[in-house]
């Protein structure tokens, strides 16, 4: 999944890995975390992220991207394997400068109606709730390669709307991103809350804030 989008991005734009140092790596009571940022030129910034547990029973991908010089929604994407079972979400928080066009509301409703549905994820009620869009997808007890063309069509979707969208002033749009990120941090997540539990506070603010969403720390 996270190849998936990481190989499109670079059809498209010109990006360059960041240099994230020992983060790169984390392992802890059995997980192995990898982690990997980029810069994408004229679009943002690009995080992915693999973890393995329990000798490869249990397997997570998630891929953060963050358009700062384009005014979209942060895209959210995870995958996570456990026990031969498979959880697909595809998310969209409203980080906009302005709100989303009724057309590219659309564009995206149109994918989630239209893909294919297993079993309904529900998550628990969160602090994001309130912002995060109608269009995201949540799946599980789904096939890899039927959750990897879903993800597909959302990445078209994406990047067709970023070459349309208009171009926003990055330092705006990123003050939206760390504001998002900054609560992240505070109030929690799934996986937030498991990387303080095994990292420490000051870990899990920086793979958030500087990795995950490219904000000053």
């Amino acid at each position: 999944m996270n190849v998936l989008l990481l190989d499109r991005l670079k059809k498209e734009y010109e990006v360059k890995q960041l240099n994230i140092g020992k983060d790169a790596v984390l392992s802890k009571k059995g997980m192995r975390f990898e982690t990997a940022a980029y810069d994408v030129k004229g679009l943002g910034h690009l995080c992915t992220m693999s973890m393995k547990a329990m000798m490869g029973l249990m397997k997570m991908e998630t891929a953060v991207l963050t358009a700062q010089e384009k005014d979209l929604p942060l895209f959210n994407l995870d995958r996570i394997v456990a026990m031969g079972k498979n959880t697909q979400l595809v998310e969209f928080y409203d980080s906009q400068i302005k709100p989303l066009s009724q057309e590219a509301y659309d564009g995206f409703m149109k994918i989630k109606e239209t893909s294919e549905k297993f079993e309904d994820y529900v998550s628990t009620e969160r602090w994001y709730d309130s912002i995060l869009y109608p269009f995201t997808y949540g799946q599980k007890s789904g096939k890899g390669k039927a959750f990897d063309t879903v993800c597909e069509r959302y990445i078209e979707e994406y990047l067709k709307q970023a070459k349309e969208a208009e171009k926003c002033d990055p330092a705006k749009k990123q003050e939206k991103i760390s504001a998002f990120a900054q609560e992240l941090v505070s109030q929690g997540g799934p996986a937030v809350d498991q990387f303080k539990k095994l990292f420490g506070e000051e870990t899990a603010r920086r793979i958030v804030l500087k990795h995950m969403y490219g904000a000053d720390l």
